[in-house]
């Protein structure tokens, strides 16, 4: 796999076989990799498989989910799905190797700023303790 920048496609590889490619691709990437996937569901897929066949190493798998609505419907999305996706975007930044999994669909979509993210998020785990002081200077 090119490690400069460029883009890698495969092409006729059957079953498990591009999981595999694909494993063994951001096994030795330097960076993270981006997939992006033609839907959700394939997202998904891919994931899963990916997981097989790291299982053992530490190589982040991160899907950044979809909306799930159309442009048009006059209802929010899930709650839970704004919690991942805002979720996915702060970690981000920090990510230095593994995969990020994208649906087509959802590069159409605008995102704010990563300034705008960081400034404006909380990020807490269950049981853990807010230091007052250290929220205030940030």
């Amino acid at each position: 796999m090119p490690d400069d920048g460029r883009e890698c496609v495969w092409t006729g590889l059957q079953g498990d076989a591009l999981a595999l490619a694909i494993a063994n691709a951001v096994t030795v990437a330097t960076r993270p990799v981006m997939l992006i996937t033609p839907d959700m569901r394939q997202a998904e897929q891919l994931r899963d498989q990916f997981a097989f066949f790291t299982a053992g190493q530490d190589i982040p798998a991160v899907i950044f989910p979809d909306w799930e609505t159309l442009p048009y419907d006059s209802f929010s999305p899930y709650q839970d799905i704004i919690s991942d996706r805002l979720a996915t975007l702060y970690r981000l930044p920090e990510l230095t190797h593994g995969l990020l999994i994208v649906a087509a669909p959802t590069l159409m979509q605008r995102l704010p700023p990563v300034e705008f993210v960081t400034r404006n998020s909380l990020m807490l785990k269950t049981g853990q303790r807010l230091d007052l002081e250290l929220m205030r200077t940030q």
